[in-house]
Parts: structure tokens; C-alpha cells; sequence
């Protein structure tokens, strides 16, 4: 068994692991289904043994996780020996794993070794996985015309990510009853604002979206990239528990508060963004500060029963003191849980109070 935690928003407080019981049981009458079950079980007991096995489980048991199981068949190698390419390993030791290749490393890891691109030489039906996400099609391109690889020995591991991402923060089948219309969608921890536009698509043209991003790059790349939308508003911030200002590290998708940030940026409520106004879906990624944020949208979550799609995989406890907080609000919530990656990340908690459905 692999025992290696990946919590990447854990902070001294959280290493206090203890929950009890009544209220494990409590979180776990209230969800749906079995397959949320299963996610919850194992993302609880990785929670407390950090034993990667659990993830492993929660992955093999997606439609992904199966189609990439399915694919990666006879010999082959990994190109990129970073964090991504060892993913890869831990999701499926059982596989003929040859080795890595890198464009910039030598040497070994886990046993296998890391060969340098210059030196790489393609061995006939043996297939590559790039896992890179950035610069996959160039680093096809060379294995393809200047190492000799065959097109269709060529895996790109982010395509299988992306198939992954599809449903995410939409995948309950009982959202497709849920009024909208004239309602606000809060995109909190917006990014690249893909799913503010996603969730136009799903819900309709007449929703609203209130889009939050406080990373500056992330925020100017989401204005220019939704600048056509009229019924979406952006919020160049963060949101927590109160309005102050905090530190803030600046770096795209893993941008995040913390005291070693060089930038202050404004903390805003759920609660004073949302006004009087009729909130109906809250999704929130936003790297650790979810339980805080929903502290300070309490009154808009009593009032308006909002549908919540919150990340649960920053901190080991997420898992439940997240449901626990929903509960403490609106103990009318019922939960469903989805994993959307091919690795810890990812999994997302929805809680949706069955009165709002049609």
C-alpha cells in the first residue's frame, strides 16, 4: 500500500482528525445514493490512514478511471516524471509499466527509471502516455517525427482528464429539475471561467451567474473570455467568513490566501454579494476556504436554499465538516458526491434540499 497524503490546503488545525461517530452517521443517512456512498467511505478513511489505496478505489469506480484502465494496455512508458506521470502509477501499479521519459530528468523513481528524451530510443508496440498538461501536442509532434513513435501508440493523458471533468459541479441527475430561471449561479473560484459558462449552458440564458475570482491573471483572462455575456458578473476578490483583506499567492489554477502571499486582496461574504437577491446554485473551489465561505453565506443559504457544489479535497477534514456546516444550516439537505479526476483531487459534495426541486 502507498501511504502518502495529498491534502493540498492543510493547515496545523486540521491535523486533528477526531469526528464522531453520530455524526458520521448522521452525514451518511443523508446521502443518496451508492455510488456517493462509496466515494465518501473511501475519501473518509484516506482522510485518516493516508493510505492512496482508498483514492485508488474512488478513481477505478469512475466512468474515467474505468476507460483509462481499459486503454492503457501492454508495455508502457510515461512521459513526464513529475507529479502528473507518478499519478499514473499510483492510480494503476498493475500495469506494464516500462519506465519514464523526460525532456529533462535522469535517474529513478519507484524503481523505474527516468530516461532523457535525447536519449530515448522507441521500442516497437509499446505505447507512451504524455502527461504533461501543457505542450502535449508539441511533445506528440517530437515522439511522433523524431523518436518514431506510432500516432496510436500515443496516450495523452489530459484527454482523459478532460473526459473525467465533463460532469463536474452538473452531474446529479435531479439538477435537471431545478428552476433557474431569473435565480443567480455563484461561480466562486471561477478560474478560467469555463464553468460559468457551463452552467448558461446547462440551466439556460436566463440564469445569472456571479462569477468570483480573486488571482489577477485568472481574473483578466476570465473578462476577456466572457465579455460577450451580459447576464454574468464578475468579482475580482476572494469570499470567507467576513470582509477583511488577506494575503494572497498569486498562480493560476493553484492560487490561493496564505501569509506567505506578497499581494492583499479584499475578502467579500456570500451573504453582502448575494444582497436580497434570489441565490440559486452555489459552486465553490476555492482552495480551502470553502467552510469559511459558507459561514458567511449562512443567511443566504437559509433564506434561499440554494443547490451547494462544494469541493471537499483541500483538507483532510473536508470530508466532513463541510457536510456537518450544510447541515447545521439547513438540515433539510440531502447529499450526493462525485469524483472528477484520475488522482485525489476533485471530488465534489452536493447538497440539494429536495422542497426546491420541480
Amino acid at each position: 500500500m502507498l501511504f502518502r497524503e495529498y491534502f493540498p490546503c492543510d493547515v496545523e488545525a486540521d491535523k486533528n482528525v477526531q469526528v464522531s461517530a453520530e455524526e458520521i452517521k448522521r452525514i451518511y443517512e443523508k446521502i443518496e445514493d451508492d455510488d456517493s456512498r462509496y466515494i465518501f467511505e473511501n475519501r473518509f478513511l484516506y482522510s485518516f490512514t493516508g493510505d492512496y489505496e482508498y483514492i485508488r478505489r474512488i478513481v477505478l469506480n469512475t466512468a474515467a478511471g474505468k476507460r483509462t484502465d481499459k486503454l492503457l494496455n501492454g508495455k508502457l512508458y510515461i512521459y513526464g516524471s513529475g507529479k502528473r506521470g507518478r499519478t499514473l502509477l499510483e492510480n494503476f501499479p498493475d500495469k506494464e509499466w516500462q519506465g519514464f521519459i523526460d525532456a529533462n530528468r535522469e535517474g529513478a523513481y519507484e524503481g523505474y527509471l527516468i530516461h532523457r528524451l535525447c536519449d530515448f530510443q522507441y521500442i516497437a508496440d509499446t505505447s507512451i502516455v504524455i502527461s504533461n498538461k501543457c505542450g502535449y501536442e508539441e511533445i506528440k509532434d517530437v515522439l511522433i517525427k523524431e523518436k518514431g513513435v506510432p500516432e496510436d501508440k500515443i496516450i495523452v493523458f489530459e484527454l482523459l482528464y478532460a473526459q473525467a471533468w465533463k460532469s463536474r459541479y452538473f452531474q446529479p441527475e435531479c439538477l435537471k429539475k431545478y428552476p433557474m430561471e431569473n435565480q443567480i449561479f455563484m461561480d466562486l473560484g471561477c478560474y478560467d471561467g469555463v464553468d460559468a459558462i457551463r452552467a448558461l449552458d446547462f440551466f439556460g440564458e436566463k440564469a445569472n451567474v456571479y462569477a468570483v475570482e480573486p488571482d489577477k491573471e485568472n481574473f483578466i483572462a476570465c473578462k476577456k473570455k466572457l465579455e460577450s455575456y451580459s447576464n454574468i458578473l464578475l468579482f475580482n476578490q476572494g469570499v470567507g467568513k467576513k470582509r477583511e483583506k488577506r494575503f494572497f499567492v498569486e498562480g493560476g489554477e493553484g492560487a490561493r490566501f496564505s501569509e506567505e502571499g506578497d499581494v492583499l486582496v479584499d475578502i467579500d461574504t456570500i451573504d453582502h454579494i448575494a444582497g436580497e437577491k434570489a441565490v440559486g446554485f452555489i459552486k465553490m473551489d476555492i482552495e480551502g476556504y470553502e467552510e469559511e465561505a459558507l459561514l458567511g453565506g449562512a443567511e443566504t443559504i437559509k433564506r434561499c436554499k440554494p443547490v451547494l457544489a462544494i469541493c471537499i479535497y483541500h483538507k483532510k477534514t473536508d470530508v466532513w465538516k463541510i457536510p456537518l456546516t450544510i447541515l447545521k444550516l439547513n438540515a433539510n439537505y440531502r447529499f450526493y458526491l462525485g469524483h472528477y479526476a484520475l488522482n485525489w483531487g476533485d471530488t465534489v459534495l452536493y447538497a440539494i434540499d429536495p422542497e426546491t426541486l420541480l
